[in-house]
């Protein structure tokens, strides 16, 4: 049976949603028929199994090049869901800047 990653929206959420119990915005299930309710929360899911398939490399750089067609707006709002602090910054060059370093794009 597969294993799936659910990273919640709240980096920092430790608790049990959906009897999903996260630790530090990470949790593990087995159970498919949850994936559609966490998707529809704002979770992300990830299939474990399908994760040595795909080169890190590639998934980075998606991830990169779909920030980096966001408006300044929707990065803004990006960070807001995600729980980034941008502190005073409103530049899309300084919003990019601090997603890429919380999520560890680009390093």
């Amino acid at each position: 049976m597969a294993n799936y990653k659910i990273i919640a929206p709240n980096k920092s959420y430790t608790g049990i949603s959906a009897s999903v119990t996260f630790c530090n915005g990470v949790g593990y299930t087995e159970n498919k028929k949850l994936l559609e309710w966490f998707i529809d929360k704002g979770y992300r899911v990830i299939d474990e199994s399908e994760v040595n398939q795909i080169p890190l490399d590639n998934i980075e750089k998606d991830k990169i090049d779909q920030l980096e067609d966001m408006t300044t707006e929707e990065l803004m709002l990006y960070a807001e869901e995600v729980g980034v602090d941008i502190g005073k910054t409103k530049t899309k060059e300084g919003i990019l800047k601090k997603i890429k370093e919380a999520e560890g794009l680009g390093e």
